[in-house]
């Protein structure tokens, strides 16, 4: 965690320069987590819910996955879309994965082909695999950048 600087002195004016420079820093230290979520039945396609707009340069560190109903038969496989392209664009095999018929339905991922965001870039979930005897449901997937 970025450490925040406090270069006021107790009983003195605060120099605006000072202010700026604080809430520059605290502002800088501020890191958004995107979050996706899709209820009910899970069902394959792309671009499942409204884009989300990276408004800063940040970088990609994990992803969460929670569903409250894990699937049967297959696992759920969720890709995240950055302007319309896979962060796993070359290695399929890393994307955020919930086991079939497992018992903890959170899963995280750190593996990423892509991991830059720049501000104005979109983002965008595609569900590849939802299970194939029993869909699973209410997914939420987090992305969290420093």
């Amino acid at each position: 965690m970025v450490q925040v600087p406090n270069t006021f002195q107790s009983g003195t004016i605060a120099e605006s320069a000072k202010v700026n420079e604080n809430f520059a820093t605290v502002t800088d230290a501020i890191n958004p987590t995107f979050v996706f979520t899709i209820t009910g039945s899970l069902t394959t396609g792309t671009s499942l819910t409204p884009t989300l707009i990276v408004h800063s340069s940040v970088t990609i560190e994990k992803v969460y996955a929670y569903a409250k109903t894990a699937p049967t038969g297959a696992d759920i496989l969720i890709d995240i879309n950055i302007n319309g392209t896979s962060i796993w664009n070359v290695t399929q095999a890393n994307r955020l994965t919930i086991p079939a018929g497992a018992s903890d339905q959170a899963y995280n991922q750190t593996s990423f082909d892509t991991t830059s965001l720049s501000e104005g870039d979109r983002l965008t979930i595609d569900l590849d695999q939802v299970g194939s005897t029993v869909s699973g449901q209410d997914l939420t997937v987090e992305l969290r950048t420093s």
